[in-house]
């Protein structure tokens, strides 16, 4: 290794680490970090050179000696916002470069407008937010209800908000906001968002099914994102199972099921109104197809990917709760070993999580630290006493 490639990983190392403690001591680090006292110290001080760290209180030390004095993360360095784009509403979570959110904010997406209009409407309302913090922006990352390119320059698969579809949203996107922007496939934060902070926390395979306005899914494999070289790993709503050409994601989602509804004439405003007794009679071929549909993705996600658990999530996990225990046996009577499935910790907010903790990381690169050594911050996220920002939210239509 040459010498500045070393100086550049014991940097992002210890970086890395004092972030993670958020309150550590030249000590801990060099016990934690494997390298020696004065590399530490010299590394330390040149993070401190940088005002990317600060010196905080002493901390007592065991035996003779004065006390350390301790290095601190800072968390006022900028601040980062996750977003997660559906086709109801749109969800802001505003943090400090720690990932303790600060703001979080619900509105009505307005999927009556062009893809330009769109793009400057959420470019519009990150910038405000972080205006409001009177911190530098330092990463964007947004979450989007279709298939997302690698390397995010266009979008495919949205057709409940199809004007994302093609290159001009995202370019006007990334355009419009004064900071790295990247984009991703909602679902696939979904996931991020439970392992790191939720259902799926600690896992090394892992699948998760968002069913709300549409049906997406998310794959772990070795702790990490299966993206597939064109965003479609996982796009298992495609597979055809009707007589008629009916797809999964025609039977699962909250689109499919409405239409379902309405063409038996059922008095239903919204999704989840399918699955409420006073039209059980009367939906019941609609409810015995969801069935079947769930308990085929289920199963395919299983013998495909052998995860060791299947999370379920999205604006209709209300109504797959009432029928998990159903599904689970249906599964365990389909498979030699089924993965545990489990419901989403986070609720209607993995996605933002996820994309949360997905800006943190770019954040951090920005500064210099490496990305696999980014790939762990921030090392935990609380919501408690967070300010709330709400304008009235459409329910899963």
């Amino acid at each position: 290794m040459e010498v500045t490639d070393a100086r550049q990983a014991n940097r992002s190392a210890v970086f890395a680490a004092i972030v993670t403690a958020r309150q550590t001591t030249r000590t801990r680090l060099a016990e934690e970090t494997q390298l020696s006292p004065a590399t530490v110290s010299r590394v330390a001080e040149g993070l401190l050179a940088e005002g990317l760290i600060t010196e905080g209180r002493q901390v007592a030390t065991q035996g003779p000696g004065r006390n350390a004095i301790s290095l601190e993360a800072r968390p006022d360095l900028g601040v980062v916002c996750g977003i997660d784009l559906g086709a109801s509403n749109c969800r802001f979570l505003l943090a400090d470069m720690l990932g303790q959110p600060v703001t979080i904010s619900y509105q009505q997406t307005p999927v009556g407008i062009g893809a330009g209009a769109l793009a400057s409407w959420l470019a519009d309302r990150v910038t405000a937010l972080a205006a409001g913090q009177s911190l530098p922006l330092k990463s964007v990352v947004v979450g989007l209800p279709g298939m997302v390119t690698p390397d995010g320059t266009s979008i495919t698969g949205a057709p409940n908000v199809p004007q994302i579809e093609g290159e001009v949203f995202t370019r006007r996107l990334t355009r419009a906001i004064p900071a790295p922007v990247l984009l991703y496939n909602d679902s696939d934060l979904a996931l991020l968002g439970e392992l790191r902070f939720g259902a799926a926390r600690g896992l090394d395979r892992a699948v998760m099914f968002t069913i709300g306005a549409g049906l997406g899914a998310g794959i772990v494999l070795d702790g990490a994102l299966l993206r597939g070289q064109r965003g479609q790993a996982g796009e298992f709503g495609f597979l055809p199972i009707g007589p008629s050409g009916e797809t999964v994601e025609d039977l699962l989602s909250g689109a499919g099921l409405l239409r379902q509804a309405r063409a038996l004439r059922a008095p239903v405003n919204d999704a989840a109104d399918v699955f409420t007794p006073a039209v059980a009679a009367l939906l019941d071929p609609v409810l015995e197809r969801f069935d079947r549909a769930l308990v085929l993705v289920l199963t395919a996600a299983t013998v495909a990917y052998d995860p060791d658990a299947i999370i379920l999530g999205g604006g209709l996990s209300p109504a797959v709760i009432r029928r998990l225990e159903v599904t689970r046996g249906k599964l365990a009577s389909l498979v030699p070993i089924a993965p545990d499935l489990r419901l989403a910790e986070l609720g209607d907010l993995s996605g933002t999580f996820g994309a949360l903790a997905l800006a943190c990381q770019t954040a951090y690169t920005t500064l210099g630290m490496s990305e696999s050594d980014a790939a762990g911050l921030p090392a935990d996220v609380s919501i408690a006493g967070l300010e709330e920002t709400v304008v009235p939210r459409r329910t899963t239509r």
